[in-house]
C-alpha cells in the first residue's frame, strides 16, 4: 500500500510542473507537454514489450519441452517396434529350421503369484490342439513343458522345477540338468573322462520322452574336476532364455503329430 508521503510528493511534482508550464510562453508549454507525453508513451511501450518478450520466451520454452517429450515417446515407440520386428524375424527363422514338430505360437498371459518363477499361463489350449508334456520354447532355448491344458489357455511348468537329461552338442558328454539360481543351471553326473569345455552348447538328449533331442538348454560357463569325487566333473551352464521377460513362446508337438499339418 503506498505511503501517504509518496502521494504528497507526487502531487507536489505535478503542481510544480504545472506552475512551471504556466510561466512559459504557449508554444514552449505545448512542446514540453508533447515531450512528456512521448516519454510516458515510450516507457509504457518498453514495459509492455518486456512483458511480451517474457511471455513469448516462456511459451517457447514450454513448446520446446513439449516437443522433446513427443520425440522421446516416438523414440520409445520405434525402439519397441524394432524389438518386436527382431523377435518376429527370429521366430520366422526358428520356424524355417524347425525339425521338432508342429510349432504353435502363444503369448504369456499370466504367472502364478505363489510360484512366480516356476509356472506361467499361455493363451493356447485345446482350441489349438495342445497336449500335456508338450515342450515350450523360445528362439533362445527350452522354457519348460505344458502341465495343464484348458479350452483356450494352458499352464506351463518352467524348466526350473524339473531335471532334464542333456548332452553336449556334437559331443558324447551327458548328464542331468537342474536349476541353480537365476539363469544358471548345473549339469550333474558328467563322467570325469568326458571332454567338455566352456562355451560348449548343452541340449536335451531326448531320453525320458518329454523333450525331443536337440532343444537348447544353455552354454557351459564353468567346468571343475571334483577332488572329493574324481569320477565326475562339476559343470555349470547359463541359459539364454529371458525367463523373467517372456512375452511370446512356442509349443512344440511331437514330430509324429506334424506330418504336414498346417501351422496355426
Amino acid at each position: 500500500m503506498p505511503q501517504p508521503g509518496t502521494n504528497y510528493v507526487g502531487i507536489g511534482a505535478v503542481v510544480l510542473v504545472s506552475l512551471t508550464l504556466m510561466g512559459l510562453p504557449q508554444p514552449r508549454q505545448e512542446a514540453i507537454a508533447a515531450s512528456l507525453r512521448s516519454s510516458a508513451l515510450a516507457t509504457g511501450q518498453w514495459a509492455f514489450s518486456r512483458v511480451i518478450r517474457f511471455a513469448t520466451g516462456e511459451e517457447r520454452a514450454r513448446h520446446l519441452l513439449t516437443r522433446n517429450v513427443q520425440l522421446s515417446l516416438e523414440n520409445m515407440r520405434l525402439r519397441e517396434a524394432e524389438e518386436e520386428n527382431d523377435r518376429l524375424r527370429r521366430a520366422l527363422d526358428f520356424r524355417s529350421r524347425n525339425q521338432f514338430g508342429q510349432i504353435i505360437p502363444a503369448e504369456v498371459i499370466g504367472r502364478d503369484p505363489d510360484l512366480l518363477f516356476d509356472v506361467l499361463v499361455i493363451n493356447a489350449g485345446e482350441d489349438l490342439g495342445l497336449k500335456q508334456d508338450w515342450p515350450v520354447v523360445t528362439t533362445d532355448g527350452l522354457v519348460g513343458h505344458v502341465v495343464e491344458v484348458g479350452q483356450r489357455s494352458s499352464v506351463v511348468q518352467l524348466v526350473f522345477g524339473v531335471r532334464v537329461s542333456a548332452v553336449v552338442q556334437g559331443g558324447r558328454a551327458h548328464g542331468m540338468v537342474s536349476a541353480v539360481d537365476g539363469n544358471r543351471f548345473q549339469l550333474s553326473y558328467v563322467d570325469a573322462s568326458s571332454r567338455i569345455e566352456e562355451g560348449d552348447r548343452i541340449v536335451t538328449s531326448g531320453l525320458g520322452g518329454r523333450y525331443q533331442k536337440g532343444l537348447t538348454l544353455g552354454t557351459v560357463t564353468q567346468v571343475t574336476q571334483l577332488e572329493e569325487d574324481p569320477l565326475f566333473q562339476e559343470v555349470f551352464l547359463e541359459s539364454d532364455v529371458d525367463f523373467w521377460g517372456l512375452e511370446e513362446v512356442f509349443v512344440l508337438s511331437p514330430p509324429e503329430v506334424v506330418a504336414g499339418a498346417p501351422i496355426p
